[in-house]
């Protein structure tokens, strides 16, 4: 008879932001034959545990383990050493296992990479983040996985050489609700920004060129909040002393972030730094909604030829694309946002490339 295949699933958080989010649709279309098990790190308090009771209702089981995520705090020489032990610890409990797919969501999960391949499993590595000199520690561990999924083809693209060749790009996918009709502009143009409030997020160009703009019909939104670790911005003082801080709301985090999509006109996306595939700005397409984003990294691939698109990190370019906004170009770009959604970004696409990539499956 033969046995099911046994699958080690190695993830940095245990929260529901992007890459969270993403691993619950890969588990999602996990075949039959193949046991998962979820392991994450007890290095961070994740009070609320979101993907932890997500996956148990899903009936995946979840152990919390010292595992070896590779952060930026823990590249330091004090931190190394428990780093270290960590990866030691977690690669005996690999080699044991003895199981026949480790799949690394992220490439903060690679440090257990060579453990992975030396155990004789399959080691396939899902690569969320764009790869730059800031993170180019990485690279080493990421040659042990056989195989690399990368969410934009701006991160394949950046991947040395050797890498690239091993690697598939599969933009991410989501089931999204039907649009719901934009709100009325009777009182203005309502925008929302959500996201953590990682320094890169750009959060804190927008609200300088927020505080700059000569609109007073524009009314601002942002959701999110503070990461658990990693460089972040101080959303609520940089709202106080905006000039225009009447006119911004702060939600903090939500668990549906879809419902503030319906109520806005435009979702915005700051990034300063390339971003790989933002979630949130797929969701602005799947809800039929303008999106005003970085030129840049993956929203370029989720934007296609879209005039809503910004130089990164320029307070001035934001300020002049936040002034002209105005009805007509925030109904042009969202009568074609759920028909690119559909295209690239559906739940159904989705599954039948992760299906092939990372199961070795065909779905009809």
């Amino acid at each position: 008879m033969k046995r099911d295949r046994r699958c080690i699933v190695i993830h940095p958080s245990d929260e529901m932001y992007g890459a969270d989010r993403v691993l619950l649709e890969v588990l999602r279309t996990a075949p039959d034959d193949i046991r998962v098990e979820v392991w994450l790190p007890t290095d961070l308090d994740y009070p609320e545990r979101q993907l932890s009771t997500a996956l148990s209702a899903m009936g995946i089981p979840v152990r919390r383990l010292p595992l070896p995520i590779m952060r930026r705090a823990y590249l330091r020489p004090a931190k190394l050493p428990g780093l270290a032990w960590r990866t030691i610890t977690t690669s005996v409990r690999l080699l044991a296992a003895r199981v026949d797919l480790v799949y690394l969501n992220t490439a903060a999960a690679a440090l257990t990479a060579p453990a992975a391949r030396f155990s004789g499993a399959q080691v396939v590595l899902h690569l969320h983040e764009h790869i730059d000199e800031r993170s180019r520690a990485v690279v080493p561990f990421l040659r042990f996985a056989q195989k690399i999924i990368a969410v934009s083809s701006a991160v394949a693209d950046v991947l040395p050489a050797p890498l690239r060749g091993r690697t598939r790009v599969v933009n991410n996918g989501f089931d999204a609700a039907a649009p719901v009709a934009l709100p009325s502009f009777a009182d203005g143009i309502k925008v929302v920004v959500a996201s953590r409030w990682n320094a890169w997020k750009g959060h804190s160009v927008l609200l300088e060129a927020w505080g700059s703009t000569r609109r007073d019909d524009l009314t601002l939104e942002v959701l999110g909040d503070r990461p658990p670790s990693g460089e972040s911005v101080d959303v609520p003082a940089l709202v106080a002393s905006s000039p225009r801080r009447q006119s911004i709301s702060i939600v903090g985090p939500t668990p549906d972030v879809r419902a503030h999509i319906d109520a806005a006109h435009v979702v915005v996306v700051p990034s300063i730094l390339p971003d790989p595939l933002p979630t949130i700005a797929i969701e602005a397409l799947g809800a039929g909604r303008a999106l005003l984003a970085s030129d840049g990294g993956g929203l370029r691939e989720i934007a296609g030829d879209s005039p809503l698109l910004v130089t990164p990190g320029e307070v001035g370019a934001w300020t002049a694309a936040l002034d002209a906004l105005d009805e007509d170009a925030v109904r042009a770009a969202a009568s074609s946002a759920r028909e690119r959604f559909d295209r690239l970004f559906s739940r159904e696409t989705f599954d039948r490339r992760i299906a092939c990539e990372l199961w070795n499956r065909e779905m009809s």
